[in-house]
């Protein structure tokens, strides 16, 4: 592990088990999804942030969230069609709107009109099939009364917050089976939608250590990272590029510096959103631009993670269905 300028933030002890490194360097295509509250409109998973509103405001969209269309097991069929072997879903975005059933919160689809968690559901097409489970999970909630709101300021009781995460990812790594990673978003060392960071992550003091030691006691093989752009932490199991190749950063915030861990580029379908847009059809990335992305990957040794965004009510979108399509049989991978 290289020791850099962030280093101080982990001192965790513990590390994946070679089993979950093992499984990890053989999956060489994933496929990831943005699904949530905002795709219920069509909107950005910034949506919240970027309009200013406010949680009680915000919050109403839980009574909206049905999508009827839903079916795990017709994604990840689908998936591994395309010749995918792990699946990365969000648990919980930034917003804080749960997939899973929570004692500790009710802003989530067992709550909402849909009355489903998602996360089980999904997690039982995965194991059917062999496909790898990976969690995303969100470090900052701005629908928790105790955590910053959409302004950034201070957290109100930062210690009493990170309780309830360390609750809610013992969920995670306790009801749903085996998981093989957890992708942590929400932390930014280097840079942030906010002119305060540095005061921030002072203030935060993320407990990283006690946070990757806990997940490794509980789930040895699951493959921890964080996409702060930054070199792997103690703890962190892998190296992750977000819209980039690793050692590229064509996006302004990623790491030049290629660590010792396995690696990861994590690529969308439009050009810098994750979630489904409607009003952004014309930006998909073309089938070529996959490709390309794809043996870029391959040939740094890294798996290809591929982001979608399912549609509002639940079902994938056709187009990027039938690009993925198309990308997986000039690749290679496709399966009948």
């Amino acid at each position: 592990m290289k020791s850099h300028a962030y280093s101080h933030y982990s001192n965790a002890t513990k590390q994946a088990s070679k089993a979950g490194y093992d499984r990890f360097k053989a999956d060489q295509l994933g496929v990831s999804v943005h699904f949530g509250l905002y795709s219920t409109e069509g909107r950005k998973e910034w949506d919240q942030c970027l309009e200013k509103i406010p949680r009680n405001i915000y919050a109403r969209r839980r009574d909206l969230f049905n999508p009827q269309g839903f079916n795990a097991q017709e994604w990840v069929d689908e998936f591994v069609r395309w010749g995918a072997t792990s699946f990365m879903v969000t648990t919980k975005h930034h917003d804080g709107f749960c997939l899973f059933e929570s004692q500790y919160t009710d802003f989530t689809s067992v709550h909402a009109p849909l009355r489903r968690d998602l996360i089980a559901e999904l997690a039982r097409a995965c194991e059917r099939r062999g496909v790898a489970l990976h969690l995303y999970h969100s470090l900052i909630d701005w629908n928790h009364p105790l955590m910053s709101s959409v302004d950034f300021e201070p957290a109100r009781d930062f210690k009493a917050y990170t309780e309830f995460m360390f609750a809610q990812i013992k969920e995670l790594l306790t009801h749903y089976g085996p998981i093989a990673g957890m992708l942590f978003d929400g932390w930014w060392p280097a840079v942030r939608a906010t002119t305060d960071q540095a005061d921030v992550v002072k203030q935060d003091n993320w407990p990283l250590t006690e946070l990757y030691d806990h997940i490794h006691g509980l789930m040895p093989q699951c493959m921890v990272t964080n996409n702060h752009h930054v070199l792997p932490l103690a703890g962190e199991d892998y190296q992750v590029w977000e819209i980039d190749l690793p050692g590229k950063n064509t996006t302004g915030f990623n790491c030049l510096e290629i660590g010792d861990q396995p690696l990861m580029a994590w690529m969308t379908m439009l050009k810098t959103s994750w979630s489904w847009q409607p009003a952004k059809n014309g930006e998909y990335l073309s089938i070529e631009k996959h490709v390309d992305n794809y043996r870029g990957a391959r040939e740094l040794g890294a798996m290809l993670m591929q982001n979608i965004g399912p549609m509002g009510n639940g079902r994938l979108n056709p187009t990027e269905v039938e690009t993925m399509r198309q990308v997986a049989k000039l690749i290679g991978t496709a399966k009948s």
